[in-house]
């Protein structure tokens, strides 16, 4: 059997992979993630619309909204038309999205390197502690300011499962149709299949920490990262 007719299965493997990521809306990479709420929160800002920043860019608006959410990775090019067209550097954009420090083999993740995911808009921002060489898990504090929230609609991540304890003020969890009210020191747990939805209804500010599973099954029975 010729090479060229081996490689076709893992081309289509890898065509369909893509295509059920898409489907399911999981995001390509923490780094794909990183950046495309960068240049949501952005774009945001500055009161424009998708469909603006994809014209003034030359490109699909469909492509723009995948890039934001996360489900496509952005070429060197549109990156750079991106920060043109937003006013900033493209290494600012790169600041928070990759590790700027590998030590012990990216096993050790110190002070000050962490990612960090600001979005204001929500009341919400995101230190990510993960070391680099981490392949099977995520962890990381959520920042909720009084009001904060994901939002009135339920969301879903992937598969795996999510593990939290709120470590300040208190959190209100939708899990599907139930809610539950957390104070410091409670823990929970769901699939990141499960829809659900959270937010700080009180007057202080609150701080959660989640531990997050991310392996998911690939074609092969092989597992493929995913936040």
């Amino acid at each position: 059997m010729s090479h060229s007719n081996l490689a076709r299965p893992a081309s289509h493997a890898a065509d369909s992979l893509r295509q059920a990521k898409l489907q399911s809306g999981r995001p390509e990479s923490a780094v794909d993630l990183w950046l495309g709420q960068q240049l949501r929160q952005l774009r945001k800002q500055q009161g424009r619309s998708l469909a603006d920043v994809a014209h003034a860019c030359g490109i699909s608006l469909g492509l723009l909204s995948q890039i934001e959410r996360g489900l496509s990775s952005v070429s060197v090019k549109i990156l750079h038309l991106l920060a043109r067209e937003f006013h900033v550097s493209v290494n600012s954009l790169l600041r928070n999205a990759e590790h700027t420090q590998l030590e012990d083999g990216g096993r050790v993740a110190r002070a000050g390197t962490h990612r960090y995911i600001d979005l204001s808009e929500k009341g919400i921002s995101k230190e990510m502690y993960t070391p680099p060489a981490c392949r099977s898990m995520d962890l990381c504090r959520a920042t909720i300011e009084p009001g904060g929230s994901t939002g009135n609609e339920l969301f879903v991540t992937g598969q795996g499962e999510q593990i939290g304890v709120v470590v300040k003020g208190v959190l209100e969890l939708w899990v599907g149709d139930r809610v539950v009210l957390l104070n410091e020191g409670d823990s929970f747990c769901y699939a990141s299949s499960t829809p659900r939805r959270w937010r700080n209804p009180g007057s202080q500010t609150t701080e959660v920490i989640w531990a997050i599973s991310n392996i998911t099954q690939v074609a092969g029975g092989d597992t493929q990262q995913a936040p």
